[in-house]
């Protein structure tokens, strides 16, 4: 392992089962295998095309605006034909650690690997972005990529920067294929091999190490290596940065934030990321009742929730399109806090005397104070809420009530937002969100729609999900981060995409749960 923590040389506690997450977000469901590590890992090696650009409140928290992207891989991208086909320029001069330059054939190479491994990134390609087969990539020239869509995509750039479909150096990977493994997929799980900032020095259980590139075609980074150690839990991780023996932590809860904001040895730095949402089984009783739906969303005292689960780090959620997204249309929300109009629903729904249900959380600390607050809430409706613990419930199973702590988006942007929450992946949330074909179908039909029509589409989905309420929309969560004071200046900027892509990408649970 490098030295230990210093200015040039980050020392970072993340979850301890990271530290044998494979390289190749595209290839979970793979037999053997490795799980695909964090997307604030893979982005370390792996440069995106595109980045949001990173801005900040008055208080200074960070957060992404996706329809202002800052290039990375990319220098330029230009629509034609309606949002229909898009022009992608590729920096020139960008080299891997391998030597290999990167060219047009590198993107066509990656889309037609996601087509042919169907994982997460076929979900974003094909059914997100709209490329309808790897077909419809091609490379014009040896910097040029064109992708043509099936239907108008005004925001399809932003579609360029994810950790599934990574740029590879295809060059390289190319030499570990065969005819058994056309995409190099057992290579590419145990190696990184990107266009980043960062090179892979070593990979233990115990720790990731990574070295800055000299010849990166932004420059060497500020700092000389970063050390990702694994931990069993969060407190361990914080008594690490207590003594030391670490500089950075990411993704803390309000609590953690607090530990440290007013201490001179170190910087905190406030970021928004993430929304939260009461999930409700809408398929089953007594939860098939709309009225209760809506009874539940307005007994919930929102401020207060804001003020006791989240130490005020956090913001009303008031949409399914996140207030970060394009379209977010807040004036559709009416679910203040608002006892007698929720009694009033009750009495007239089909439980007009309450009854008795579940609610499952996740093991955290701001998952407890959630549930607390919500038992007393929805006692003056007659409903009587026993609270289980979700640490490991079989695939699929469905339950009453859930609390979704935090939904991490990988990208803010108006269809992906609805898609993640109403048309996932078969597997995201373990198989406890509902589907309905009327839903999907009209979420799908934005795709279609002139450019110019998206927009009212998308207000008209905010508006009938709202008064659908298939759950209660909670909070938009602050998180935060802490650096030893002396880092160098360079890990707190927006180039450092290890921190920076958990601005949109990644969970607080970057140090486990607890």
């Amino acid at each position: 392992m490098a030295s230990g923590a210093s200015p040039k040389n980050l020392v970072w506690p993340v979850e301890q089962r990271a530290m044998q997450g494979g390289w190749d977000p595209d290839q979970p469901h793979l037999a053997g295998s490795p799980q695909p590590g964090p997307y604030h890992t893979i982005h370390i090696p792996y440069d995106p095309l595109t980045t949001p650009k990173i801005a900040f409140d008055a208080d200074g928290t960070r957060y992404p605006v996706a329809s202002e992207l800052q290039g990375r891989l990319a220098e330029s991208w230009e629509s034609s034909d309606g949002d229909r086909t898009w022009t992608v320029r590729l920096r020139a001069g960008v080299r891997s650690p391998d030597g290999n330059e990167l060219t047009a054939e590198d993107v066509v190479w990656m889309v037609q690997r996601v087509f042919a491994l169907r994982g997460v990134g076929l979900w974003r390609l094909r059914r997100l972005a709209g490329i309808n087969a790897a077909e419809d990539v091609e490379a014009v020239d040896a910097r040029t990529v064109r992708f043509r869509l099936r239907g108008p995509n005004p925001q399809f750039p932003q579609y360029l920067l994810f950790a599934s479909g990574n740029v590879v150096d295809s060059t390289e990977a190319r030499r570990h294929a065969s005819d058994e493994d056309p995409w190099a997929t057992a290579w590419l799980a145990r190696n990184a091999c990107g266009f980043g900032q960062f090179s892979v020095e070593g990979q233990s259980d115990e720790a990731i190490e990574f070295s800055a590139r000299d010849d990166h075609w932004m420059g060497r980074p500020g700092v000389d290596s970063i050390v990702q150690v694994g931990v069993e839990g969060r407190e361990e991780g914080l008594r690490m940065l207590d003594a030391g023996e670490a500089n950075m932590a990411l993704g803390l809860y309000p609590e953690e934030l607090a530990r440290y904001a007013a201490r001179p040895e170190f910087i905190t730095r406030k970021v928004r990321a993430n929304h939260s949402t009461l999930e409700l089984n809408w398929l089953e009783e007594p939860f098939d009742d709309q009225r209760v739906r809506q009874a539940v969303c307005y007994a919930l005292p929102y401020e207060r929730i804001l003020d006791q689960v989240y130490g005020g780090h956090a913001r009303r959620s008031r949409s399914p399109i996140c207030s970060t997204s394009e379209f977010h249309a807040a004036e559709y929300d009416s679910y203040g806090y608002d006892l007698e109009r929720a009694r009033a629903l009750m009495k007239e729904s089909g439980h007009p005397d309450g009854f008795e249900t579940e609610l499952w959380i996740k093991p955290s600390y701001e998952s407890l104070r959630l549930a607390e607050v919500t038992q007393r809430a929805l006692l003056p409706l007659g409903i009587s809420v026993e609270v289980r613990l979700d640490t490991q419930l079989p695939f699929g199973t469905k339950v009453p009530m859930w609390f979704k702590e935090e939904c991490g988006h990988a990208l803010y942007e108006p269809m992906y937002d609805l898609a993640h929450d109403y048309d996932p992946p078969m597997g995201m949330w373990g198989g406890k969100n509902n589907f309905d074909r009327a839903w999907t179908t009209r979420i799908r039909a934005v795709r279609a729609a002139e450019s110019s029509e998206q927009p009212g589409l998308y207000r008209d989905l905010q508006r009938d999900l709202l008064d659908f309420a298939p759950c209660a929309h909670i909070a938009e969560i602050d998180t935060g981060w802490v650096f030893r004071a002396d880092v160098d200046p360079w890990a707190l900027d927006p180039a450092f995409l290890g921190a920076t892509t958990t601005v949109w990408s990644a969970h607080r649970q970057i140090m486990g749960w607890w």
